[in-house]
């Protein structure tokens, strides 16, 4: 989800690691710009083009990372809404170990609104619904798809990257 700390947390888990890092985002703005020549943040695109544009950019984006005749390891913090599109999940599936970091709609909802109401929200005015209404949907499909869960309150993003770190070592002893 929004805010949930991927970015951060997934840099660290990628230098714990040894692997490079990839953020869909960076990957959606390069894409656009090969495409259109011109160079936006990835919310000025959604903001501008809209949901449908950018969700299919997010797609060929992720399609580009899956379809590389290089295999390697790498992390990759993914949009909120990525998950979303059946397309999406099959393709995050074949790209490895999928991990949901679940922070608690309290630390969310605070994090989120401090760079303003997002342009997804239902409602505006009521920014604490928005948010549970979009959990509510969200978070099955989130489990659904990952192997490890990481629930998260107040942690450092250090401690969640060494909690999947844990979880990765328990979760290949399994296997």
């Amino acid at each position: 989800m929004k805010s949930s700390g991927k970015t951060t947390t997934g840099k660290l888990l990628a230098r714990k690691l040894g692997l490079p890092f990839t953020d869909m985002d960076s990957e959606i703005e390069r894409l656009h710009r090969e495409e259109k020549g011109e160079r936006l943040r990835f919310r000025d695109i959604f903001t501008k083009y809209g949901k449908d544009y950018f969700r299919n950019l997010e797609t060929s984006a992720l399609r580009a990372l899956s379809d590389s005749t290089e295999p390697t390891s790498f992390v990759l913090a993914t949009g909120g809404g990525l998950p979303l599109a059946e397309e999406n999940r099959k393709l995050l599936a074949r790209l490895g170990l999928i991990v949901f970091l679940d922070v608690a709609q309290e630390v969310l909802l605070p994090r989120i609104l401090a760079g303003g109401i997002p342009a997804f929200f239902p409602y505006p005015d009521d920014p604490a619904r928005s948010l549970a209404e979009i959990l509510e949907v969200r978070r099955p499909i989130y489990r659904a798809l990952a192997q490890i869960t990481i629930e998260c309150r107040a942690e450092s993003p250090k401690d969640i990257a060494d909690n999947i770190v844990n979880q990765l070592e328990k979760h290949h002893g399994e296997n």
